[in-house]
């Protein structure tokens, strides 16, 4: 069976997280996704701890940052300042279905390729605009980044331990949100283009908007009560909860219901804690939870984690290691879903890709392919959607409309 979005086209001019995100997405379940790139390529390529390397085992100008989210797209380098760059986007738009961006508000209307411009040559284009702040409000045009939207949003406000900073989340929840909600309403908006006859139209996101979704529960009980939420990793009413050390390392765990915590007292056979009346139901652990973490703290440290976790874990209670990046990836159960993967990079190397999550019987994703060299495809696509032939693909490559083909074979150094 084809993928679910195996016949749609879509056009990308995105950088960094966010629009990316949203592209892969849409890549994951089958779009033709063409990722135009400035001719230096996406500031991502050069970013993460980790470096792509070819099959002879060299670095290649690809970092992790980049692969991780631009994977299954094909990618064109062009100048869009340059004399004829904004119109061979225009002219690349005319046969895409979906038009995806993350500039600041009014940089795009400035090159002649914002929403109306492509709609003037794609009516019924879903055009998503991606941006910190969106494009109304007193913050439309400033620039937008991740960690100052979780300031903005009331994020960092909860994060850190008390009387110590607040912590920005060292994961880009806001722009994976942003992403996450972007391909969701394009794909709402194609359903209602084919079934409603709803033709185009244009999708204004914030990652301010999605990163206040996020928090959503937390700030109507914060606008409901008239209290802030506490700072730290504890919860009212999941006491004991946490990161707990054993003897050998971290687990996560969480009581919350009284019936959970007497198989709790029953599993780590601690008939005290049952009796003592200040633990004796989960508002009054709340209240007393420095006595009683005190207490389990204590006594997790006695013994290793794997004996702490079969206790649990036996009982039917919520707990699990904490594990790092490195070890997470090898989890039995990751291994057997198959969610993290090795694939081949273009270049030869081989790449660990983390799986898309969803999982579909009747219309499969995508499976993973390398994301691209910049500019690979550049020659496929302008033939293929604009019938130009090779020379003229050279005339835009002298012209510096178009980036040079990327060298295949030999790794690249970066």
């Amino acid at each position: 069976m084809p993928a679910p979005l195996s016949n749609v086209r879509v056009l990308e001019l995105g950088r960094v997280f966010a629009a990316p995100w949203a592209g892969q997405l849409l890549a994951d379940l089958g779009a033709e996704v063409i990722k135009v790139e400035a001719l230096d390529g996406d500031p991502m390529r050069q970013m993460g701890l980790g470096v792509v390397r070819d099959a002879e085992g060299r670095e290649t100008s690809d970092r992790s940052v980049f692969v991780a989210v631009n994977r299954n797209k094909k990618s064109i380098a062009v100048d869009l300042a340059a004399e004829g760059g904004a119109e061979l986007v225009r002219r690349l738009a005319a046969s895409c279905d979906v038009f995806i961006e993350n500039y600041k508000v009014g940089d795009l209307a400035r090159r002649g390729l914002d929403y109306e411009a492509i709609r003037a040559v794609r009516p019924d284009v879903i055009y998503l605009s991606v941006t910190g702040y969106g494009q109304t409000g007193p913050y439309r045009e400033r620039p937008g980044m991740d960690n100052i939207v979780q300031g903005l949003t009331g994020y960092m406000s909860m994060t850190g331990r008390p009387g110590d900073p607040p912590q920005a989340s060292p994961v880009s929840i806001m722009d994976f949100s942003a992403g996450m909600h972007g391909a969701l309403a394009v794909v709402a908006a194609l359903y209602a283009r084919s079934s409603a006859n709803a033709g185009g139209q244009h999708i204004d996101l914030a990652l301010l908007d999605s990163g206040l979704a996020l928090v959503g529960y937390k700030m109507v009980a914060t606008l409901l009560s008239g209290e802030e939420p506490p700072r730290g990793v504890r919860t009212r009413g999941y006491i004991p909860g946490g990161a707990f050390e054993t003897a050998d390392g971290w687990f996560q765990m969480t009581i919350g219901a009284d019936s959970d915590w007497a198989r709790f007292c029953r599993a780590t056979e601690r008939p005290d804690l049952a009796a003592d009346p200040r633990f004796a139901d989960r508002w009054l652990r709340t209240d007393n939870q420095e006595a009683l973490l005190a207490d389990v703290e204590a006594m997790f440290r006695t013994r290793p984690r794997a004996h702490w976790l079969k206790v649990l874990n036996e009982a039917g209670l919520m707990a699990g290691a904490v594990l790092t990046l490195t070890e997470a990836a090898e989890d039995p159960q990751v291994r057997a879903r198959d969610s993290v993967l090795s694939i081949r990079h273009a270049l030869g190397g081989e790449l660990p890709v983390v799986r898309n999550p969803i999982r579909m019987t009747g219309t499969p994703l995508c499976e993973p392919q390398s994301p691209p060299l910049l500019g690979q495809d550049a020659d496929e696509v302008l033939g293929e959607l604009l019938g130009l032939g090779p020379s003229e693909v050279e005339a835009l490559r002298g012209k510096g409309v178009l980036g040079a083909a990327p060298a295949r074979g030999a790794g690249e150094t970066g």
